[in-house]
């Protein structure tokens, strides 16, 4: 396996050099599937690469569909929600169709969120392999966890589930995360 790392000297050249990557990859993949799909993460990295896609007329909008890596368990309008961050700054922007924006649903009792969303992901990519999305924007936290699969907890040993809802103990709270089989 090839390795490509590269670094930046802020974040303003990480997020120009990040738009660029996008449309690479969308390009390639509205060629070859007619489709992107597409991950998001939250955090301020890529709150600021959102905003920055959000300006750009460049990217063929009603192709996209958009995922989640990960969610908080909070109303999709409170401010910790991943979907709400990026919906104040790119999907409230870009005319993405409603229906190509799968998220989760943090609201809902934890279990029946990760179930639901598994379900989502099986109607949308079909029903029995692991789902291939074109990208997926990851974060890392000073702890090491990226998504909410986080170090010490049973979900990054999880084989057969496509998302899952687990207790965070140190963070006590509950999360729900796609699974290392689907980030993988």
């Amino acid at each position: 396996m090839m390795t490509n790392i590269q670094t930046y000297t802020d974040k303003s050249a990480l997020v120009q050099s990040l738009a660029k990557l996008f449309h690479t990859i969308e390009s390639t993949c509205i060629k070859e599937r007619g489709r992107f799909s597409l991950a998001l993460a939250g955090g301020s990295t890529p709150k600021a690469l959102y905003q920055y896609l959000a300006e750009s007329e460049d990217f063929h909008w009603d192709k996209w569909h958009i995922f989640f890596g990960d969610e908080r368990t909070v109303p999709p309008d409170d401010e910790d929600s991943n979907y709400r961050m990026a919906n104040e700054t790119l999907l409230s922007k870009v005319p993405i169709p409603e229906n190509q924006v799968h998220r989760m649903q943090g609201e809902l009792d934890p279990t029946v969120a990760a179930e639901a969303y598994e379900q989502v992901l099986k109607d949308v990519f079909g029903g029995d392999s692991f789902p291939r999305l074109d990208l997926i924007l990851l974060g890392m936290g000073d702890d090491g966890h990226t998504a909410s699969l986080f170090p010490h907890t049973a979900a990054i040993h999880e084989s057969e589930k496509w998302v899952v809802a687990h207790y965070v103990e140190k963070l006590d709270t509950w999360r729900i995360t796609l699974t290392p089989p689907v980030l993988n």
